[in-house]
């Protein structure tokens, strides 16, 4: 059974994973999971727009540093790729707003949680498919046979 470290602030995504039979745990040394559910608190404040992305990724990472985790999960939304594409493109990055820029921010610090040898998947999800997508989440999280060191998905609408 996974011994999962939950950051984020919707409980949906960890109400499942208990349910489906991870077991919750508040210190990092008893885990061996983490999920990192990143959020938009929509603050007008500009630093503490990013709270829920690059200030949630960073307090992940800095807990994983320490630790003996070997999956981590990174949820977040399509942000830092929905917004206008440059002239001439059609794949890539492409920002929405200060949000996206913290949402690829997060994304990019999820490949440290690899380097530091720890499989780790990112998932870009539209908020009407979070539901959809924890089944695979909880794969993921449940065993790494099969699974890539390091995978970003975007589920399509």
């Amino acid at each position: 059974m996974p011994h999962l470290l939950y950051f984020g602030r919707d409980r949906v995504v960890l109400e499942y994973l208990v349910e489906a039979g991870c077991i919750p745990v508040k210190d990092i040394k008893d885990a061996n999971v983490v999920v990192v559910e990143s959020y938009d608190n929509r603050s007008l404040n500009l630093s503490e727009r990013l709270t829920g992305t690059i200030g949630l990724m960073r307090q992940a990472i800095d807990e994983i540093e320490r630790s003996p985790v070997n999956r981590m999960v990174v949820i977040t939304d399509q942000s830092s790729t929905k917004g206008t594409m440059r002239k001439g493109t059609n794949s890539g990055v492409a920002l929405d707003d200060v949000h996206g820029f913290g949402t690829l921010t997060a994304e990019v610090l999820s490949r440290m949680a690899a380097n530091l040898g720890v499989k780790t998947k990112v998932y870009r999800l539209q908020a009407d498919q979070i539901q959809k997508s924890l089944p695979h989440i909880h794969a993921f999280l449940a065993s790494d046979e099969g699974f890539p060191d390091y995978e970003v998905v975007t589920w399509s609408a």
